[in-house]
């Protein structure tokens, strides 16, 4: 083969190579090309389930924040909770146990306002003073609460004119020996910056510990879901107070919670001779012996009495073994324990055995989960927005 055979071919294929490799170069260099930025802000992502709490006579914001595991701080700044009560200093003193203090509004002492005291929180007042009244400076207020050293436990707070408290509640526990230490002479400020916030019965929304800020592209604007709430079942919470709490069914709370185990009131009829209820509880479907079926007058109350399902399940509580008895009554199953593991059944029992009238319930329990605890259970709430 000669040179002049071969020149052509190396002629030709030098130019393929080089043409290639440019064009690989070309590719590269359009990939390390930057795209235009497009704005992206940062989006912090809401919390998967907000907890919205109902503030109940007795219940302080220490009880509430210990509940949910947060902080009073972060409690008091998510709901603008601003009128404060704090105990400043608690001294012996052996002539008489007292509380005094002042009341300040927006910083400034402010006389006027009712200082309620309870042995109870949030429960029937004792007495009440009015600060700045009975020749004190503007602001101030003294409560006399016993001559001499006395033990106790107090709680004090401001309250309208309606008898609603406004403010945090202060707790103070005095001492019988007036000892160096020990505490007969309180020193109380209430600081009141909305004089038209009330607490018990308000919405607070429990703040929880959000993700960090994490930047996100601009999506398309997704339709609204509902809302979904936590509630932490207290005692004397019943579904349908839960569900109308949160605009949501009993029928969603169930299914949303797994809460199998059912009870329900067949039906109540008139029955002169006794008032009582009766019923079967079932596991699974099929009758069920040594359950506890308990009842009281209130929901989630101290139990009047207990009956254990027996011969096929049954049960029988007699409320009255002569006649007709008025009254409200609630049931439901209890585990060895002591425990609510069901729904609660309420029954209005009439004194009047007329026909349409109730004395004789009909109450079955239907158990799918005997490991199911009520009170205390974290329950995720679906409502509307």
């Amino acid at each position: 083969m000669s040179k002049a055979d071969i020149s052509p071919a190396r002629s030709t294929w030098r130019p393929q190579r080089t043409t290639l490799a440019s064009l690989l170069l070309a590719l590269l260099s359009l990939l390390l090309v930057p795209l235009p930025a497009h704005a992206s802000p940062a989006v912090r992502p809401a919390s998967s389930q907000a907890y919205l709490h109902i503030v109940r006579p007795g219940e302080s914001l220490v009880d509430i924040a210990a509940l949910y595991g947060i902080s009073i701080e972060d409690l008091r700044a998510a709901n603008n909770l601003s009128n404060r009560a704090r105990l400043l200093s608690c001294s012996p003193n052996a002539d008489s146990t007292q509380a005094r203090g002042i009341v300040r509004l927006n910083g400034h002492p402010a006389s006027g306002f009712r200082v309620a005291f309870s042995w109870h929180p949030d429960e029937t007042v004792v007495a009440w003073t009015v600060s700045g009244d009975g020749g004190q400076e503007a602001g101030q207020f003294s409560h006399i609460l016993g001559g001499g050293a006395r033990e106790g436990n107090w709680w004090f707070w401001i309250e309208n004119s309606d008898g609603n408290r406004i403010s945090e509640m202060v707790h103070v526990q005095t001492d019988r020996e007036p000892h160096t230490g020990k505490c007969q002479r309180a020193v109380l400020e209430f600081d009141i910056q909305d004089p038209g916030l009330t607490y018990v019965g308000r919405r607070l929304e429990i703040p929880g510990k959000l993700p960090p800020v994490v930047a996100k592209p601009q999506l398309s604007r997704q339709p609204s879901r509902p809302v979904v709430y936590g509630h932490v079942v207290r005692a004397g919470d019943t579904l349908d107070r839960i569900a109308s709490t949160y605009g949501a069914t009993v029928d969603e709370l169930r299914g949303a919670n797994s809460l199998v185990n059912r009870a329900q009131l067949l039906h109540c009829d008139a029955n002169a001779g006794s008032t009582r209820a009766t019923g079967t509880v079932r596991l699974h479907g099929h009758p069920a012996d040594g359950y506890s079926v308990a009842f009281s007058w209130q929901p989630d109350g101290e139990v009047v009495a207990s009956k254990t399902s027996s011969e096929g399940g049954r049960y029988t509580h007699i409320l009255l073994a002569s006649g007709p008895r008025e009254g409200n009554w609630w049931f439901w199953v209890q585990n060895s324990d002591g425990h609510r593991i069901s729904d609660m059944a309420h029954v209005h029992t009439h004194e009047d055995a007329s026909a349409g009238n109730c004395q004789h319930a009909v109450i079955d329990f239907d158990i799918q989960d005997p490991g199911i605890i009520y009170i205390g259970r974290k329950l995720t709430v679906p409502a509307s927005e």
